[in-house]
């Protein structure tokens, strides 16, 4: 029987229709990786790559396959997909933390799916689905509640009783960008005893715990804020620059006057990952302000600045 209508029209543009959709699936990703409004918490890893990459690589190697229409590894990528957004989808509820970004391209990789449904591969479909499912649950990290510590202590600068804590991460680009934007105010209110401020590291990055280790060795000879602040720009500058490796981190900050010499790998403060579970932190850049009357938070570069502006 012949199609007609909306089944006709999918029929003779279903090639064209595959390859907008999963060109747009990166679009999604690019745009993503370039927010600038937030690190989300679903920005983990997997295998120790970063999610978005696999995103990228994923969506590449399918518009590949539509093109050629390869549908048996079609219908194993689709489906391996639709398990592991599953996966995501069920983390974001969870937490009850949503990103845009990861939802449309939920949504894109289910379109692809009905799409190019075959329901002649039902058991294929149901293992590739299953498999996907379980790899995301298996080998997804986010951010780790449980720092290991080396007894280095988690600095805070100043009287206040309003408790300030600011979470970031030296390779996320809005955390970048709210650091020094915020220094004058942060200063301000320190040193007129408004506030207690504690700059607290979340590790989404993988790299990002040796930047912790370095800041956290340094801070233990400089208990000026001036000085932490400078500490913790130069950081910012490194992860910039991709310095990944321990050495090569300790060699770019002795080469700014910031003496380094054998930081301890794992060296970290007990007290953050008691922070990270206490206010729920689910990512960066996060500002959590206690008052007697309750806790306010913050979230994204542009609502940090705001809700500072509030202490002043």
């Amino acid at each position: 029987m012949e199609k007609t209508g909306a089944g006709r029209f999918l029929l003779d543009h279903k090639r064209n229709l595959n390859v907008l959709l999963a060109v747009s699936g990166i679009v999604v990703v690019i745009l993503y990786q370039t927010c600038g409004s937030s690190c989300l918490y679903l920005a983990g890893t997997v295998f120790g790559v970063d999610l978005k990459i696999w995103g990228l690589l994923y969506l590449s190697a399918l518009t590949v396959i539509l093109v050629l229409r390869q549908k048996e590894l079609t219908c194993v990528l689709l489906s391996a997909g639709v398990g592991g957004e599953i996966f995501l989808v069920g983390y974001q509820v969870v937490h009850k933390t949503y990103c845009p970004y990861c939802l449309v391209l939920a949504l894109i990789v289910v379109v692809l799916f009905g799409i190019n449904l075959d329901k002649r591969k039902v058991r294929l479909i149901l293992l590739s689905m299953l498999l996907g499912f379980i790899l995301m649950a298996v080998f997804f990290r986010s951010i780790p509640l449980k720092i290991e510590s080396e007894g280095l202590a988690l600095p805070s600068f100043g009287r206040g009783d309003v408790k300030v804590r600011l979470y970031t991460d030296y390779f996320c680009g809005p955390c970048r960008e709210v650091e020094p934007a915020a220094e004058g105010i942060l200063y301000d209110l320190v040193r007129s005893n408004r506030i207690n401020l504690t700059f607290i590291d979340v590790p989404i990055h993988r790299h990002t715990p040796v930047y912790t280790a370095c800041y956290l060795y340094l801070a233990q000879r400089e208990k000026s804020l001036d000085g932490i602040l400078r500490i913790r720009k130069i950081l910012f500058r490194a992860a910039e620059k991709n310095i990944e490796d321990k050495k090569a981190l300790e060699k770019y900050l002795n080469g700014t006057g910031l003496k380094v010499t054998d930081v301890p790998e794992k060296a970290g403060a007990a007290e953050a990952a008691g922070y990270l579970k206490e206010d729920g932190v689910e990512g960066t850049p996060t500002l959590v302000v206690i008052r007697r009357g309750g806790k306010t938070m913050y979230f994204g570069r542009s609502e940090v600045l705001k809700g500072l502006n509030t202490l002043k």
